[in-house]
């Protein structure tokens, strides 16, 4: 498999096939924030025997001295083919900074948690992995079991919306980034559009047997080959990509039928909590009609229109403070932090 690299900070990048990344990356966060946190790593059983659930929990570090505890937690996960590495940190960072405590983990297959075969996507799984690690920090005496908020982003942003309705998960808040709300834009129905789909029958099949999956790229440029290939797409992922971890640019290409079915935005009369969105209204992969309807459907909704792309509110790029911004007053607004100094 060929490598697929890049590098932060040139003109360019070059693009071989499919294989891992690499970038050049800081952290970054706005300059009035403060790197007053504690990180640890847990590894959190998921509903599959055997399979650990990998998860960063980040503390304020005031704790010990004037924050109150037991803490709001944020339960916290990326998106389609991305893992905790690119650029969660930065979010938790912010928000632990604040106050709050959060646990941000990797699916089943993903990232730095166990399960096989690798980079299958499935969406219920991801459902139950969520609730999973809430589960365990309503366990853990530091987490205020009553405050535990949900936060996602692109495909993660859509399966927040979608437990902002599940009462066992009853959540006090939801945030979802620049999410998919069942909404994308239509493919052409051209040679690519066969092999995409002659990949997914393919690997439903190989998987049925009991086989290695066919794998297809997560992102690829426009007219090839891949699940996500709107324009910008590469390049979006490539910034968010650690350069401490080589990222693995492909997921099973049956994974793409799961997006079809899954509609999170007809369950917006169902919702319980606070839900803020994020929208950049010039996303062209999670298409923001979407978003606009559910803020429309429910009350429940606090929209945040940005007038950027897709990638564009995450770490340093050109809309993340005001991203982060919103999000933070959000969650001031409806889970407030006392007693921190």
């Amino acid at each position: 498999m060929s490598q697929w690299t890049c590098e932060m900070g040139s003109a360019g990048y070059d693009i071989d096939g499919f294989g891992s990344i690499g970038t050049v990356g800081t952290s970054y966060l706005p300059s009035t924030i403060s790197m007053a946190f504690v990180k640890s790593t847990l590894k959190i059983p998921s509903l599959r025997p055997g399979w650990d659930l990998d998860a960063w929990k980040y503390m304020p570090a005031s704790i010990s001295t004037s924050a109150p505890t037991p803490l709001p937690v944020i339960v916290m996960a990326h998106g389609f083919g991305a893992n905790k590495t690119m650029g969660l940190a930065l979010y938790a960072e912010a928000f632990s900074t604040e106050g709050y405590a959060c646990l941000v983990f990797d699916y089943r297959r993903w990232g730095a948690s166990d399960g096989t075969p690798r980079s299958v996507l499935v969406v219920q799984d991801q459902l139950d992995d969520y609730r999973t690690v809430v589960a365990y920090a309503r366990a853990q005496a530091a987490f205020d079991g009553t405050r535990v908020i949900i936060w996602g982003s692109s495909l993660s942003g859509a399966h927040c919306i979608t437990l902002s309705t599940d009462r066992t998960v009853n959540a006090v808040a939801a945030l979802a980034q620049c999410p998919y709300t069942g909404m994308t834009p239509s493919l052409p129905l051209n040679m690519t559009y066969l092999k995409l789909a002659s990949s997914a029958i393919a690997d439903l099949v190989k998987q049925a047997l009991g086989l290695q999956p066919v794998y297809i790229p997560v992102v690829s440029e426009s007219g090839t080959l891949g699940a996500l290939t709107t324009p910008g797409t590469v390049s979006g992922m490539m910034a968010i990509c650690s350069s401490d971890v080589p990222y693995e640019n492909r997921v099973s290409a049956s994974s793409v039928l799961q997006l079809p079915p899954y509609q999170p935005r007809t369950k917006a009369l169902q919702i319980s909590c606070p839900l803020l969105v994020v929208l950049p209204t010039q996303d062209n992969l999670c298409l923001p009609d979407g978003a606009v309807e559910i803020s429309k459907t429910t009350d429940k909704c606090e929209l945040v229109s940005l007038p950027c792309g897709h990638f564009d509110v995450y770490h340093g790029l050109s809309h993340y403070e005001e991203s982060l911004s919103a999000q933070v007053k959000f969650l001031q607004k409806h889970v407030p932090i006392s007693g921190l100094s």
